[in-house]
């Protein structure tokens, strides 16, 4: 078969099966946004973290949910999934995506990824396990609570040493800044180094007010100015101990929290 021949029959098979090329383009322009993300990682723009979703439980609670959404609600629900995802690479977020979420064949999306069959099962699975452990090491939502709040005491006092007491001695801190706001570039890791680093942006800040508040379904804390959201934090906490700060300052992922 020729190459006009098999351009025919793809064209076919999107006529005939319409979902079918739906699927393509937009696993497609994932893939494009995807890599143009990494070449922006690159130049210099830091780390890209999810964006952070105001809790909206009460409006979602009594309509079913369908299967394209629940990749937008697993990331309003937690952000360590979401985060995960945001690891891999490209190819494998679009197998992950496309396979559990969609239950796209692994010939199929092998076919728009460019890889084989067995890769894209491999990846995609890989991607799950990641994503189901997070979820059950998980602390329970109570204490996850308890241990932000007193994370937030502790910033509001600058007791370091309260600080370090709630990390995981491996915690690691993420800030994503969009290129637009000054963000640490790398990742910050270890207790001490995590708490300083929290501590010194609120201190460069001190007119920021550090509240409580859902962030992706858990307690999070939002960073105000006067009324206007300029940052949100948001933990993974393991065994009682935070292992994960994300921090959000890229205005454009802020769009949400400011006009509520």
């Amino acid at each position: 078969m020729d190459e006009d021949q098999e351009e025919d029959l793809a064209r076919a098979e999107v006529i005939v099966v319409p979902q079918v090329g739906l699927t393509r383009l937009a696993a497609h322009m994932c893939l494009d946004i995807f890599d143009f993300a990494r070449h922006r990682r690159k130049l210099n723009m830091g780390e890209r973290l999810p964006e952070p979703v105001p809790d909206r439980t009460t409006t979602v609670a009594s309509t079913p949910v369908r299967a394209p959404d629940r990749i937008t609600l697993g990331e309003s629900v937690n952000t360590a999934p979401a985060a995960v995802l945001e690891s891999l690479t490209p190819a494998a977020r679009v197998a992950f995506v496309l396979r559990d979420m969609f239950a796209v064949s692994s010939g199929e999306i092998a076919a728009i990824v460019g890889r084989t069959p067995q890769m894209c099962r491999q990846r995609a699975s890989v991607a799950w396990r990641h994503v189901r452990d997070r979820g059950r090491r998980e602390t329970a939502s109570d204490a996850h609570t308890r241990i932000v709040t007193a994370f937030r005491a502790a910033c509001d006092t600058g007791d370091l040493t309260a600080l370090v007491s709630l990390l995981d001695p491996e915690a690691t801190a993420l800030s994503d800044g969009g290129g637009k706001v000054r963000a640490a570039l790398n990742p910050i890791h270890g207790a001490e180094r995590t708490a300083r680093f929290m501590l010194g942006v609120l201190w460069q800040h001190p007119a920021l007010e550090a509240t409580l508040q859902s962030v992706n379904g858990k307690t999070g804390l939002v960073l105000r100015h006067d009324t206007a959201v300029s940052g949100v934090v948001s933990f993974h906490v393991q065994d009682e101990k935070i292992t994960d700060v994300w921090l959000v300052l890229n205005p454009d992922k802020l769009r949400g929290w400011n006009r509520s």
